[in-house]
């Protein structure tokens, strides 16, 4: 099975912000970034999987009109986090979660290690159904939790892996 995995394009939302799962706003512009993005898709496909935040819905709506969606597929949830700056977090709640982000959460969030956890499920749900390839709409998170399951990459290791806005991440499974 082929996965194409695409993160959604950059946001409307200021620099340094946590978003993680809130539903934030895209630029003016998305829907001639979304094109170029399809563009390098696959014309041929079994099924058009998508996060529900809006920032990923679109670019799935603007490939199909029938994507299915799925919670398993949104970003880390980043708790009593959401929505305030980075630098804004206290340091003595912040220390402790980067030092084992795999496995602790922000408060009233999610660990690293829970969100692999749904994305795996999902592809063992997905290889049941037996597509040869689907197109996955989602985020940096999903896409670095595919890097560790499908190309070995060290679960302590994929925070320093790049994906790229509008990037498309292709992996075969056997």
């Amino acid at each position: 099975m082929e996965l194409y995995l695409v993160r959604h394009i950059k946001p409307d939302f200021p620099e340094g912000t946590n978003y993680g799962q809130t539903d934030v706003p895209l630029p003016a512009d998305y829907d001639a970034l979304h094109e170029e993005i399809i563009s390098l898709l696959p014309r041929e496909y079994d099924a058009v999987y998508s996060s529900p935040l809006t920032r990923c819905r679109l670019l799935a709506q603007a490939i199909t009109a029938t994507p299915i969606t799925d919670n398993r597929l949104m970003e880390l949830h980043f708790g009593d986090w959401e929505g305030r700056k980075w630098n804004d977090i206290p340091r003595d709640e912040l220390d402790p979660w980067m030092a084992d982000y795999i496995n602790l959460a922000p408060p009233n969030g999610e660990s690293l290690q829970l969100l692999v956890d749904r994305f795996t499920a999902f592809v063992r749900d997905v290889r049941a159904k037996q597509h040869q390839r689907i197109v996955i709409i989602t985020h940096a998170g999903i896409i670095r939790a595919a890097m560790h399951l499908f190309n070995g990459i060290p679960l302590n290791q994929i925070m320093m892996e790049k994906v790229d806005y509008g990037g498309i991440y292709t992996f075969n499974l056997k």
